[in-house]
C-alpha cells in the first residue's frame, strides 16, 4: 500500500492528535499510472454516452484506507482518484437534509472497485446519520449524484416498460376427461357401430379456462412485486416520495428517480467486468467488449529501420 501524494493532501486529516491518511494502490513499477488504475490499462476517451464513461471510471480497483477522515475529503479523494464528476447533496443553508461534510469516516478496503468503495462510504454515513438512507444515481449529464434518497427523489423521469410478455397466461389442461374403455368394448361385442354414446365421461370443453385471472389482475401482481421488492419505502403508493407506477394497455408507466429505474430495468450501458484467469501459475486478463474504451499504456506503432540483405543498405 502506497501513501497518497501531496496532490491529494485534502485526504490527510489530523484528528485527536493523530494523522489519518487515505491511501490508494498503484501498479508496481508503473509510477505514471493513477491510483487504483488497473496495471497497464487506462481509460481512453470514447464516443459512448457520458453515464457509461463515468461508470467505467468507477470500475477501477482500489485498495484504500480512511481513518477518521471527513466525508467531504473522502468524496474529493474519490473524485480525484477516479477522474469522475461527483455531485454530492450536502447539508447547506437551503437544505436541512443532506450529507454532513464533517462526518468522520473510517473504512478499509482491498481490491474493491471504486463503485463498491463509494457505496460502502455512503452506507457508513447512513448508519451514523439521522436522515434517510443514502444512495447514488446517474444524472442526465453523466455525473454521479450521491446523497440521501429524499434528495435524489427530486430528479425524476418517466419511463414506459412493455410487460406484455409477463401478462401471458397459457391455459392448463390438467384435468382431462376420462376415457371409458369398458363401454367401448361392450358396444363392439354387441355389434354396435357406434350408438352415439361418447366414450368420454366428461366432455367439459372449458376446463383450460377455469380459474384464469384477468390481465389487469396479473398487471396488479407485477406492480405489487416491484413496489415490495424495489425500494418499498420510496413509492408513493407506500407513502414515499420516490416514484409512481401505473398500468396502461400492456405497459408500466414509471415516474421515478434514476436509482429506482436502475433496479427495475438496469442500465443498458452498464460496463461488463473483467475476468482474470490463472493456469499453471500464469495469469492474464480477458477483456470484454469494453476494450474499445481502453488502451495499453506504452504500446504504440513505431517506425523501425533495418538492414535487409541484398537491399544495398
Amino acid at each position: 500500500m502506497k501513501t497518497v501524494s501531496s496532490s491529494l493532501i485534502a485526504c490527510v486529516v489530523v484528528f485527536a492528535g493523530s494523522v489519518s491518511v487515505a491511501t490508494a494502490q498503484q501498479g508496481p513499477g508503473r509510477p505514471g499510472l493513477s491510483a487504483g488504475m488497473a496495471d497497464g490499462v487506462r481509460t481512453a476517451s470514447s464516443s459512448t454516452r457520458p453515464e457509461r464513461e463515468t461508470l467505467l471510471k468507477f470500475m477501477r480497483p482500489l485498495t484504500v484506507e480512511f481513518k477518521e477522515s471527513r466525508l467531504e475529503d473522502v468524496v474529493k479523494f474519490m473524485a480525484e482518484v477516479t477522474g469522475a464528476d461527483i455531485e454530492a447533496m450536502w447539508i447547506d443553508d437551503r437544505h436541512s437534509i443532506g450529507l454532513n461534510k464533517d462526518m468522520l469516516i473510517t473504512f478499509n478496503a482491498k481490491g474493491l472497485t471504486a463503485l463498491k468503495v463509494i457505496e460502502r462510504v455512503l452506507q457508513r454515513s447512513s448508519e451514523r446519520g439521522d436522515y434517510n438512507e443514502n444512495g447514488w444515481q446517474m444524472s442526465d449529464g453523466g455525473a454521479m449524484q450521491i446523497g440521501p434518497k429524499e434528495r435524489l427523489n427530486a430528479f425524476k423521469r418517466l419511463e414506459v416498460y412493455d410487460i406484455n410478455d409477463l401478462l401471458v397466461e397459457l391455459p392448463r389442461y390438467d384435468n382431462a376427461p376420462e376415457f371409458d374403455l369398458q363401454s367401448v368394448l361392450q358396444s363392439t361385442g354387441q355389434g354396435g357401430g357406434g350408438g352415439g354414446q361418447s366414450p368420454f365421461r366428461d366432455t367439459n370443453q372449458d376446463r383450460g379456462n377455469q380459474d384464469r385471472t384477468t390481465r389487469q389482475d396479473r398487471a396488479d401482481s407485477v406492480i405489487d412485486i416491484l413496489t415490495q421488492l424495489v425500494e418499498p419505502e420510496q413509492w408513493a403508493d407506500n407513502g414515499g416520495t420516490g416514484g409512481t407506477i401505473r398500468y396502461y394497455q400492456g405497459t408500466l408507466m414509471v415516474n421515478a428517480p434514476d436509482y429506482i429505474h436502475r433496479q427495475v430495468n438496469g442500465y443498458p450501458y452498464w460496463p461488463a467486468g473483467q475476468s482474470v484467469t490463472v493456469v499453471q501459475g500464469r495469469r492474464w486478463v480477458s477483456l470484454n467488449a469494453d476494450t474499445a474504451a481502453s488502451q495499453l499504456e506504452g504500446l504504440a506503432n513505431q517506425p523501425v529501420t533495418a538492414v535487409v540483405p541484398g537491399g544495398g543498405r
